[in-house]
């Protein structure tokens, strides 16, 4: 197959323009089966991925925009890498080490996914260095997100040619400790985006989880873990999530036996035949069947004019706890100079015949 066969890859002119003073652009990664996918160094967002269905067919399975102006009035999260701290943190307060420390509130009183200046918003150093591998750069600063310490963030988006996309992250501290939780919010489809269609159709499971995260008012997480035994919600089996309520929970996965990724879920289309399954070194997946989706007044316009709509695709995050530096119990991510912070998710697509 070659790329050339699916008319609408996005056009790299609309992306050329300036954010906050730095260049953006648009950058493609393609393999030789002819998956392409697209990235945008504003926010790192995925806004394209184009892979074949059972027949060989190439359609674009990730929802995004079409142009600058677009992502930035959009929303903050299509496709974007999310951090320094990916969910919410209650009262956009937490201590560490004795010091009590406040960060900017963007969703009520709490602050989300890193807050009004985290990495959904900012535009990344960008460097392809082959067809296949994009590397990412952005620094992080305690004057300009209220976390604690400068973070040093290097990001690597590589496409293999078994139809992965696989993301690495360093997070350095340069000087404090503090907390990081990093994740990818890819919006999936794997029946195609261009009609606005469901995901009502498709069958998820995340096997080996036994227990999401409690949440409290506002969906802040408590620190108290739930069984999925009897839970409505149990993914544990695979099920189709037109069955099942709106998901937006936090999948406690199991311990990994050795430091490689484990596989953490598996989504996949009867309708196209496209599969996706999703490994990470990260100890908590956060699935989002994005049943808030476009659900604003004003209306959220994706590619080709499509209207975003709830429930009109999956996110599968991989990444640390939501709330945790409020939550003693839980586990802590704290990065320090001498304690990096290193992961590896991959999200590898497939068809029901291979």
């Amino acid at each position: 197959m070659n790329p050339a066969a699916f008319p609408h890859l996005l056009d790299p002119a609309r992306f050329q323009g300036e954010v906050d003073g730095r260049p953006t652009a648009l950058f493609f990664l393609r393999n030789a089966r002819g998956m392409v996918v697209a990235i945008t160094n504003l926010g790192a967002k995925v806004l394209q991925i184009v892979v074949p269905d059972r027949s060989g067919a190439l359609d674009d399975v990730a929802l995004g925009y079409d142009q600058l102006a677009d992502v930035i009035t959009g929303s903050p999260s299509m496709g974007a890498f999310v951090g320094r701290y990916a969910g919410r943190i209650g009262g956009a307060r937490f201590t560490l080490d004795g010091h009590e420390h406040h960060l900017t509130p963007n969703a009520g009183a709490h602050c989300i996914h890193g807050g009004p200046r985290g990495s959904r918003h900012r535009v990344f150093d960008a460097t392809q260095t082959d067809a296949q591998t994009l590397r990412l750069h952005h620094r992080f600063l305690t004057a300009e997100d209220g976390f604690p310490g400068t973070l040093d963030l290097q990001l690597t988006y590589r496409l293999d040619d078994d139809n992965a996309l696989v993301l690495e992250h360093t997070a350095t501290a340069l000087d404090a400790p503090g907390p990081a939780s990093f994740t990818s919010h890819i919006y999936f489809n794997l029946d195609g985006v261009g009609q606005g269609q469901r995901i009502d159709g498709h069958v998820l499971q995340v096997p080996g989880s036994r227990e999401v995260l409690a949440t409290g008012a506002d969906g802040i997480a408590t620190g108290a873990l739930v069984s999925l035994d009897g839970h409505p919600q149990n993914l544990r089996t695979a099920q189709v999530l037109g069955d099942l309520p709106d998901i937006d929970l936090s999948y406690v996965l199991e311990p990994r036996l050795t430091s490689a990724a484990r596989l953490c879920a598996q989504l996949r289309s009867d309708t196209s035949g496209r599969t996706l399954d999703v490994w990470t070194t990260e100890p908590l997946l956060q699935v989002y069947t994005a049943g808030q989706l476009g659900v604003a007044e004003r209306p959220d316009l994706g590619k080709w004019g499509v209207r975003h709509r709830p429930r009109s695709a999956v996110c599968l995050e991989p990444q640390h706890f939501p709330n945790a530096p409020n939550c003693p119990a839980l586990p802590q991510n704290t990065v320090a100079p001498d304690r990096p912070y290193r992961a590896t998710t991959v999200y590898r697509f497939g068809t029901v015949n291979d």
